[in-house]
């Protein structure tokens, strides 16, 4: 009985050392390459120009993911077309060291935009989502002399044939369309001027060559204390801790609708190796397990870091697409 036992567990071992064998020929090489990626330096594209709130987080994060992929990151700017421009510049990457640091104008182009050359829904790999920006509407301080409250902002904008101008990015951009959704309900008579770059519109907005914005505050923080832009509501349920005297939609102007909300995240080019997307998900948990390099970034992007994963982000993704989807139907927003 006892050399049977043996003989079976000898069996038994041999059975489970082969499947082991089998098992590490399959995802060995997987593990390996995600462990040696990178192995020359990375980029992080970005479909918008430098200054914006996602530019800085780039250059903030850039830096600490060096340090631990041991490769140079670069990051690189390529603005246009609401996004689109530097959306399809990652899709076409080969390399395997091309990264997107995108937001929702990655993704919307494929509802509004005829002609597009690629399906940004299959053809970026979601990554993880890494922050949750502030959003505000915020008028120049010439109008807010006329119009101090967002209520005001809508009827001087009645007041004149033209109306008012907003500092937009593009048709696609998700400041454009956010305001479009918004203004279903708030009824401000304006048009869109567009611009490559947050800093562009934010300088139109100064000169008043267009009269109210809708932005993330850390971007014209600066011209706050000057009263060269005043926020007149929040783009949220609750008041900003951050921005307290400023009202939220719902206070401001009785608004009631979906409230956008902007993020932005890291994707990757169709057919990247899961294990390396785990890769990358994992180091940027890394970097932001630093209390102090996390709470610099929150403060200086007015914005919170999200807890995501590749998973996570995609049904995210899902699901927002969904909402903008029966959004852009409701409003007659069509490709164009």
């Amino acid at each position: 009985m006892q050399a049977t036992s043996q003989g079976h567990w000898t069996r038994r071992r041999a059975t489970l050392a082969a499947a082991m064998l089998g098992l590490m020929g399959i995802a060995g090489p997987h593990v390996a390459f995600a462990q040696e990626w990178p192995t020359k330096p990375v980029r992080i594209v970005l479909a918008i120009g430098a200054g914006s709130s996602g530019d800085t987080l780039a250059r903030l994060m850039a830096p600490r993911l060096e340090a631990i992929w041991k490769q140079p990151v670069i990051v690189e700017n390529k603005p246009g077309a609401g996004g689109v421009v530097g959306t399809e510049y990652v899709v076409r990457a080969t390399d395997g060291h091309t990264l997107l640091l995108g937001t929702q104008s990655s993704i919307l182009p494929k509802y509004t935009q005829k002609g597009l050359r690629f399906d940004p829904l299959t053809d970026l790999v979601p990554v993880r989502k890494v922050l949750n920006y502030q959003l505000v509407i915020a008028v120049n301080g010439e109008t807010a002399r006329q119009a101090g409250t967002l209520k005001d902002m809508i009827e001087l904008s009645k007041k004149d044939g033209r109306g008012l101008f907003l500092a937009g990015l593009g048709p696609t951009s998700v400041f454009n369309l956010s305001y479009a959704i918004l203004n279903q309900q708030l009824g401000v008579r304006y048009t869109a001027v567009n611009f490559n770059n947050v800093n562009d519109a934010n300088l139109a907005l100064i000169r008043n060559d267009a009269q109210f914005i809708v932005n993330n505050p850390a971007s014209i923080r600066p011209y706050f204390e000057a009263k060269g832009v005043l926020p007149l509501a929040a783009i949220s349920a609750q008041r900003y801790a951050d921005l307290p005297n400023v009202p939220t939609l719902k206070e401001a102007a009785g608004y009631t609708g979906y409230l956008p909300q902007l993020w932005t995240g890291f994707f990757v080019p169709k057919g990247t190796s899961p294990a390396i997307v785990n890769r990358i998900s994992s180091d940027v948990v890394t970097i932001f397990s630093d209390p102090e390099f996390r709470k610099q970034v929150e403060d200086k992007l007015t914005a919170s870091v999200v807890d995501s994963s590749p998973g996570a982000f995609a049904k995210d993704i899902r699901e927002e697409t969904s909402v903008w989807q029966d959004l852009f139907k409701t409003l007659n927003i069509r490709p164009e």
